[in-house]
């Protein structure tokens, strides 16, 4: 394992100077303005282009910043993936698409990639100029791409980032990772702001949120449970997809829990995509008390879903960090690659299974073959935290809500 790190470490290197040279970096100058001339920022961009649980993740960062500057106007650079997360944020002024082809997920070929990266590049970079932003905050903390030259590009006066970043020669100040892996990810975000040196009060605000669900939304969720008042309603929701197929339990583990679920509280499955929904027909054949929403709900009507359900359960993927962000109760498995404590859903009432194992966080972007991390991860194990995961339980009810 020591050796894989430290030859990633040098390859990294080589391929950093490689691309400097590729990019012109080292004849680039990074004007602005310096950091300790800085005024109380007006305008602040969020730059993110990662995808959905990532986005979700970012959030956090808003409360700290409406806290600390209550007057800015924030800004926010995002994946066409992914922008459904902030979209009508009452905290997000303006949002600006960039398609970067390292996070293009389609099934396009690496040149249509870039060339749609390059056209959204192009569109955000204007919008971003004439916004006149003071304050450029790339929170992404990895190699590639934190969108640093993007902020750089667009002439922003005060452009915080990682030193990690390919880019970082470009920021006006650079923050180090926190080393612990016990750090999450969210703080990892937010420790961006360090330059800023903000009160602990303002940090302490730190918190995902997601939009309150409309009406609109409401009745969406209502039309696919079949429902005429959603907050009536018991239900749990089960989200069986992740990113990777590998960090996904087997069908036979989720018609096991759903057939116990169903007993007492109506089932839902939640999901995107064929591969998805076959699924999630295969666990439901011959089961009671279910219903199948996958592909029939909209990003906003699956929030508002989450927010009213009971109890999710899921895997490592964005629906855990949803439930999370409005204050749902959930119980995901995990695998150890990405490290379970940087990526966990943050919040109070969540739970994380994962099989501990001495090779993680392995780092491997694709797992191993076995993957006994998540795979050994059997239902009984979930019975086992207490009754209330895999029964009724009135301590795991949420608060009555309103008739809508």
């Amino acid at each position: 394992m020591r050796r894989l790190r430290l030859r990633k470490g040098i390859l990294r290197k080589f391929l950093r100077r490689l691309v400097w040279l590729a990019y012109g970096i080292p004849f680039r100058r990074a004007s602005g303005a310096p950091l300790s001339t800085m005024a109380v920022p007006r305008r602040i961009l969020v730059l993110n282009g990662a995808h959905v649980g990532d986005t979700v993740i970012t959030t956090s960062i808003i409360p700290i910043l409406r806290s600390a500057y209550p007057a800015a106007e924030v800004g926010f650079v995002v994946g066409s993936w992914a922008s459904m997360v902030i979209q009508n944020h009452p905290d997000i002024s303006r949002i600006h698409i960039v398609d970067h082809w390292w996070h293009n997920r389609s099934r396009d070929n690496r040149l249509r990639k870039y060339l749609r990266y390059r056209s959204t590049r192009k569109t955000a970079l204007s919008e971003i100029r004439d916004a006149h932003y003071d304050l450029a905050l790339c929170v992404y903390p990895y190699f590639l791409p934190d969108f640093v030259d993007l902020a750089w590009a667009a002439r922003i006066p005060v452009r915080l980032g990682f030193s990690v970043s390919l880019f970082a020669p470009l920021a006006s100040a650079t923050v180090e990772i926190p080393v612990s892996p016990f750090v999450h990810q969210s703080e990892i975000q937010a420790a961006v702001l360090g330059p800023l040196k903000l009160d602990r009060a303002h940090k302490d605000k730190r918190k995902a949120v997601l939009p309150e669900s409309t009406e609109e939304a409401i009745r969406e969720a209502c039309s696919v449970l079949d429902v005429s008042s959603i907050s009536d309603l018991r239900f749990r929701i089960i989200h069986i997809g992740a990113g990777d197929p590998k960090r996904e339990k087997p069908h036979e583990f989720w018609r096991e829990l759903a057939g116990v679920l169903a007993k007492d509280a109506l089932v839902v499955f939640t999901g995107k995509g064929v591969r998805e929904e076959e699924g999630v027909r295969a666990i439901m054949e011959g089961l009671d008390n279910c219903v199948n929403a996958c592909n029939r709900l909209s990003w906003n009507g699956f929030v508002a879903a989450v927010r009213h359900a009971e109890l999710l359960y899921g895997v490592e993927s964005m629906a855990g960090h949803v439930a999370a962000a409005v204050g749902t109760p959930c119980v995901v498995v995990y695998g150890g690659a990405a490290g379970v404590a940087r990526w966990r859903p943050e919040g109070p009432a969540v739970t994380v299974m994962t099989n501990h194992l001495k090779c993680a966080p392995c780092g491997l972007p694709w797992g191993c073959e076995t993957m006994d991390c998540i795979r050994k991860v059997t239902l009984q194990d979930l019975a086992n935290l207490s009754e209330p995961h895999v029964g009724p339980s009135s301590a795991w009810r949420k608060p009555s809500r309103s008739t809508h």
